[in-house]
């Protein structure tokens, strides 16, 4: 082979990923489906364009390893102790329930039970670059859903990353009698993997990037990352481990480390590019004469696909004390099939397992539930919201006994929910009151717990109890309201401290005549101005809501190894 081939089938591939990325663009949905439908195009099945080869394997292989570097990098310890209960005990019992439904489903199908397992377990991880940018695009990223969806799929990502491992085992071991002996020997390398991660992480790769650093080079940093990535990835494939472990270990090193953002800007091109890859061999894969002639059973796979798993997410969250309405909508926005998904059902030994026409079906399903996620996750949420209007009291409620110095929020505006959410995220105590009745039904599908009340009446002040409340938090300005029940705050409530967000310096001017903290929003995004001034007030430091305000913008701006290709 000369150089001008070996190095054609990544022009090729570059070509068609820009042109797929432009696609995406222009029908406002997933690039990972027209990256797959691009692929089926240029295919072996299709033009003929591209032949698979080494080449493009390599490519593809490297770019679920920079998805699962990307993984680790947000899977940090500190992950685990904000996200604790629903790492421990949401995210497990959907993966659980995921895993028996979609398996007995296989089962019955014909399907060996350990494979109807995996492809069970496969089922019920969620792609995590469309959820998040479902999230942030709704503006509920850090809400008590958005929190929640965001714990559930970094858990499903680590049990993908292990799923691999025993993917990677059952496709060579072929389902026989060795299977449970390579599985016990690939689990205890794995966790010797991870220690070994944990210790260098510590002692080694954070003094290391310290060291580096000092040089005052970004680009030193891409190549620390680059290699990093690579190195670990092929440690662990010396160890008959999959090499996406190795990268999930590499993220996973540096998450706790100061330099997590910086790598993460610095690994985040190479990821999107290569995992473009990725999808586009996946599309090469498939035969669309087979596709057409088993559209039935396609669409038969994505209603089950959509349906059960809808159902079964509903019901871990029910187990685990959630409303009703924040049930519907997080089991909606779950639903869909994932990058993991793809990744296992590409192997050869599974799709030989599975056959080439039921693996195609299963692949075109899963990247159809990819491009309907908006559409379905909407579904959910008016769903919720008549679920809601149906379900939640509008009596006012007093505090509760427990809950000492609760700050009030009043308006669940997107000023008032980041309040809420950043009070939250430090253990300090919130009641939420609305009048708004659209807002109200928003804010409980979206996880919220909030009560339903007219700022105006001062009779509401008495039932919650305002004499223990720290500070009363307007997040939608009425001046006229302010001014009118100033003077029966300052007589029945004087150590009351308040604040309202407000847009305009005017308005702001009005209200700090009324002896009111009025705080100008400016900073995107919306309300972070306000939620800046409350966490000041209840003395938290600096330290932890400069930690808060990266989370933050994280969350708002997602860096999903696909967000390059997302709609303006």
């Amino acid at each position: 082979m000369s150089e001008v081939e070996a190095i054609l089938p990544a022009i090729k591939l570059l070509g068609v990923g820009i042109a797929a990325i432009m696609l995406a663009r222009l029908l406002k949905t997933s690039p990972i489906v027209t990256f797959i439908a691009a692929g089926l195009l240029i295919g072996p099945f299709g033009l003929g364009l591209i032949a698979e080869n080494g080449t493009t394997r390599l490519l593809a292989q490297l770019g679920v390893v920079f998805l699962l570097f990307d993984i680790g990098l947000t899977f940090s310890l500190k992950t685990v102790r904000e996200s604790g209960r629903d790492l421990l005990g949401l995210a497990p019992m959907q993966m659980l329930l995921c895993t028996a439904g979609f398996g007995l489903v296989g089962w019955l199908a014909g399907m060996d039970w350990i494979l109807a397992l995996l492809i069970g377990a496969a089922a019920g991880i969620s792609a995590t670059a469309v959820v998040t940018q479902t999230l942030a695009e709704r503006g509920i990223a850090t809400c008590p859903l958005g929190r929640s969806a965001t714990a559930v799929l970094v858990f499903q990502d680590v049990a993908g990353i292990f799923l691999l491992v025993i993917a990677v085992s059952l496709s060579s071991e072929g389902g026989g009698d060795a299977l449970g002996v390579t599985l016990g020997w690939a689990a205890l390398k794995a966790l010797l993997a991870v220690g070994v991660a944990l210790l260098a992480g510590r002692f080694v790769i954070g003094p290391l990037f310290k060291l580096l650093s000092l040089t005052r080079n970004d680009d030193i940093f891409t190549a620390a990352a680059l290699f990093l990535v690579l190195a670990t990835a092929a440690a662990t494939g010396a160890l008959e481990l999959s090499l996406t472990l190795g990268a999930f270990l590499a993220g996973m090193i540096i998450a706790d480390t100061p330099f997590k953002t910086v790598i993460r800007t610095e690994a985040k091109p190479f990821g999107a590019l290569l995992l473009g890859f990725f999808f586009i061999t996946v599309g090469m894969a498939l035969d669309w004469r087979m596709m057409l002639g088993q559209a039935h059973w396609i669409l038969a796979a994505l209603a089950v696909l959509f349906v059960l798993k809808t159902a079964l997410t509903w019901g871990a969250a029910i187990l685990n004390g959630w409303s009703l309405a924040g049930s519907t909508q997080l089991g909606f926005a779950l639903a869909q099939g994932s990058e993991f998904g793809l990744v296992i059902l590409a192997l050869p030994g599974i799709t030989a397992a599975l056959g080439a026409e039921l693996a195609g079906i299963l692949v075109a399903a899963s990247a159809i539930s990819l491009a309907l996620t908006p559409l379905w996750a909407s579904l959910g949420l008016k769903l919720a919201r008549r679920i809601a209007d149906a379900t939640a009291s509008r009596k006012p409620v007093s505090a509760p006994e427990e809950m000492n110095c609760p700050v009030l929020i009043y308006a669940m505006t997107p000023s008032g929910r980041m309040a809420y959410d950043a009070l939250t995220r430090f253990d300090i105590p919130v009641i939420a009151v609305e009048n708004d009745p659209d807002r109200f039904l928003a804010a409980i599908a979206d996880g919220y717990t909030v009560t339903f009340g007219d700022p105006s009446d001062t009779r509401l002040l008495r039932a919650i109890d305002v004499t223990e409340a720290r500070a009363l938090a307007v997040a939608k300005p009425r001046y006229e309201i302010s001014a009118e029940i100033t003077p029966y705050v300052r007589e029945h409530f004087p150590e009351l401290e308040r604040f309202v967000a407000v847009t305009d310096e005017a308005d702001q001017r009005r209200h700090q005549a009324l002896g009111i903290h009025a705080i100008l929003n400016r900073s995107q995004p919306e309300g972070l101005d306000f939620a800046l001034a409350l966490l000041r007030y209840a003395e938290v430091s600096e330290a932890d809501i400069h930690a808060w305000m990266r989370d933050v913008m994280e969350a708002y701006t997602p860096d999903s190894a696909l967000r390059v290709a997302e709609p303006a």
